[in-house]
């Protein structure tokens, strides 16, 4: 009996061994594109095109997908690398979605290094450690202000925007430190999705009250239609004084220059930025060299090879089962 083939085409280092000793019954093909494995403005050949022709199961970047989402006539499943699909949705716009199921990775491994992502920056921020960095190189020691006064995570209400597998252990770990929780959702959970570690649930219609509420928020919704712009038009003219924005969501959730009047007119008294509209943030940004912002270049939360090897072995023994797969994209909700 022939061996079940695997494609893989990733960027993601010894992303076809991990699979390969997990799985060793399988025939396991690495489509190796010169020069493709940048993250951003990867382009792919004919070459690759014509190898994945008689591809059944491929476990592959989703910007590389998005490429060759109906260029691959054999295809039975595509599990994706990455959490974020709106690159996969815009080829949808105008045509119906494929006929093949796309999963995406949310293992729960991802959601541990958003938290802990989140959790680092809040305490950072609380504790003004970046001064405490500026202070040695100067030989100064200082003890006073906002370094010797801080705020416990035990002391803040940190709102979260989404409550998806990564929302949900946001508010757990934040939990654990004593914090205060609210969640933003676009619909009341049901009774078996409700987290037990949120104090408040605000839905749509109640943004107002939520960012009246928080001392952080901390978006991790999905890039959709109902979340675009969605903290864009004045609406941070809301927010809790000397509230505090981290974005590890998508950056379109609000606008380059709705976000820099926030922070001018002092709405948000700083903002962590992890995702942008645009990536590669541009080097000509007025983010780059605002005094209240603070940039990482789309890290909160990275595909480790492990971590999606495994997401992929155990949707493979539910697709061998015949079961239902994990993650899978819903075209129509948009993630």
């Amino acid at each position: 009996m022939p061996k079940t083939t695997v494609h893989v085409f990733s960027c993601i280092p010894t992303l076809s061994q991990q699979v390969q000793k997990q799985l060793p019954h399988l025939n396991v093909i690495t489509v190796n594109s010169p020069g493709v494995c940048r993250k951003y403005g990867n382009v792919i050949t004919e070459k690759d095109l014509t190898t994945l022709q008689h591809a059944e199961i491929l476990l592959v970047d989703n910007n590389l997908l998005a490429q060759m989402l109906y260029k691959l006539p054999r295809l039975q499943w595509a599990q994706g690398t990455w959490a974020g699909v709106e690159g996969l949705m815009k080829e949808c716009i105008d045509q119906a979605p494929p006929q093949y199921p796309v999963t995406r990775m949310a293992a729960q491994s991802f959601s541990q290094l958003m938290s802990e992502y989140t959790l680092g920056w809040i305490i950072t921020h609380e504790r003004n450690w970046m001064q405490c960095r500026q202070n040695q190189l100067s030989s100064e020691w200082i003890h006073e202000g906002q370094i010797a006064y801080y705020r416990s995570i035990s002391d803040l209400t940190i709102g979260v925007m989404g409550m998806g597998i990564i929302g949900k252990e946001v508010a757990r770990c934040l939990k654990c430190f004593g914090g205060t929780v609210h969640a933003f959702t676009r619909t009341p959970p049901t009774p078996d999705n409700t987290s037990q570690h949120v104090d408040k649930y605000r839905h749509t219609g109640e943004l107002k009250e939520f960012l009246q509420e928080c001392d952080y928020i901390v978006n991790i919704m999905p890039s959709t239609p109902d979340t675009k712009e969605m903290l864009g038009n004045d609406i941070l003219s809301n927010a809790k004084k000397d509230a505090v924005l981290i974005n590890i969501g998508r950056g379109d959730v609000i606008g380059e220059g709705d976000l820099i009047k926030a922070l001018d007119y002092n709405w948000l008294s700083a903002a962590i930025l992890d995702v942008f509209n645009t990536e590669p943030l541009p080097s000509n940004s007025e983010l780059w060299l605002h005094p209240k912002v603070w940039i990482t270049p789309h890290s909160a939360g990275v595909s480790r090879s492990h971590d999606v090897c495994q997401a992929f072995v155990n949707n493979f023994n539910r697709f061998t089962n015949s079961e239902p797969l994990l993650n899978v994209i819903n075209w129509q909700d948009g993630y």
